[in-house]
């Protein structure tokens, strides 16, 4: 037993010199996902929660309901942080900064809207978008609001003076109506956020994307073996086939964890990513390349000869990430997209980093992950044993 354990860890650290001499676990595991996670989150602006824009009113009209519009609800978002709101009274120069795209969203107020809505007749609110959809749905949407109020005004307004001239007093009176606060108050109890920002998002989906390419090496070592004749002198000597599966999944693991850990090492100091609590973290890896070497494994046992085994282990990993929500977060991905995902162990993987963003998070909260995550690897690392066993055995 003793002689088996220490003739897979020679196998092990043989793989892992090849590996190191011809730099293509460096390549594939450690520099292409660092450099595209780099890539990524200097690439792509903002946090994936955060959202702002700028909305350009042109006031045409300069009466106490333009301005409550104004200083109503596009105040609000604008003290709240969402956007920038500019007032102007020319037109043309706030369509030329909507077609420059420095504005998200125009907002005409037409000459006599106060004094359509005084005297209780109707009136029009112009919406200019441009290249920016989201925020011509946030103006529409503050719009509306106001002209549901601006109607019960109106109502107001006609029932006081009952079709007669509008009374000044009454105007005012409807004015202070709209700023008072709403009747009823929303109660919010909005949850800790569980969504990592974009920095360590992308770093945290390279990782466990490349992390197939870091762990696939272990399996392909023995389709090398047998190609130059190695693995039949192996056999040969007084080693058992364990020991040789167990070389490889051994390389395979370091490999793993070697190219993850320096991954969340690196852009937690480069591009401030924050993965979580790091013992947490740390057995998130552990389970993410306990499965990628699972699976590795697995894939490898259907093809003859490296080759066919990298391209197969390549083709799966890929559509594995794609699925399972490494280039886009499955927050914003159709609802088959992310029920897809939950057989990939790069969906569960990111979903612990996610929840991980609550620093209150506990092991409680990441346990669906570790437990998934170490499940896909333990299956399928054992089906490849068997298979990969049964191999070296006919053999």
């Amino acid at each position: 037993m003793g002689r088996n354990i220490r003739a897979g860890l020679v196998i092990a650290a043989r793989i892992l010199r090849q590996r190191i001499r011809d730099r293509s676990a460096i390549l594939f595991a450690v520099v292409t996902p660092l450099g595209l996670a780099l890539a990524f989150s200097i690439l792509i602006p903002n946090d994936f929660s955060t959202f702002h824009t700028r909305f350009v009113i042109v006031d045409l009209d300069g009466g106490p309901f333009a301005a409550r519009l104004i200083d109503g609800p596009f105040a609000g978002i604008e003290k709240a942080g969402v956007a920038d709101v500019d007032v102007t009274g020319d037109e043309a120069a706030a369509i030329a900064e909507l077609r420059a795209a420095k504005a998200g969203g125009v907002i005409v107020i037409p000459a006599g809207f106060s004094a359509a809505i005084a005297s209780a007749r109707p009136t029009e609110v112009r919406l200019l978008g441009g290249q920016f959809p989201a925020s011509f749905q946030v103006a529409r949407a503050l719009v509306s609001r106001f002209a549901s109020e601006a109607g019960a005004t109106q109502l107001m307004i006609a029932a006081a003076v009952d079709g007669g001239a509008p009374d000044p007093t009454v105007v005012s009176a409807a004015v202070a109506a709209m700023a008072a606060p709403a009747p009823v108050t929303t109660i919010a109890d909005e949850p800790p956020s569980r969504q990592a920002g974009r920095s360590t998002f992308y770093a945290a989906a390279m990782a466990v994307m490349f992390v197939f390419f870091a762990t696939q090496y272990g399996a392909l070592a023995i389709h090398s073996d047998r190609q130059s004749g190695t693995l039949a002198r192996l056999l040969a000597a007084p080693i058992a086939p364990g020991a040789i599966l167990f070389g490889a999944a051994l390389a395979s693991l370091v490999l793993g964890l070697v190219a993850m850990t320096v991954l969340w090492a690196v852009t937690t100091f480069l591009v401030g990513a924050s993965w979580g609590a790091p013992a947490l973290v740390a057995l998130l890896i552990v389970c993410a390349v306990i499965a990628a070497t699972g699976l590795s494994m697995l894939v490898a046992t259907l093809a003859r000869t490296p080759q066919q085994a990298g391209a197969l282990i390549a083709m799966i990993a890929l559509s594995m990430a794609a699925i399972g929500g490494v280039f886009l977060p499955l927050s914003q991905a159709p609802a088959t997209i992310v029920t897809l995902s939950q057989v990939t162990p790069h969906a569960w993987f990111l979903r612990g980093i996610d929840t991980l963003a609550d620093r209150g998070a506990t092991l409680a909260d990441v346990l669906p992950s570790v437990v998934v995550l170490l499940g896909m690897g333990l299956a399928a690392g054992a089906v490849g044993l068997v298979r990969a066993r049964r191999t070296l055995v006919a053999r």
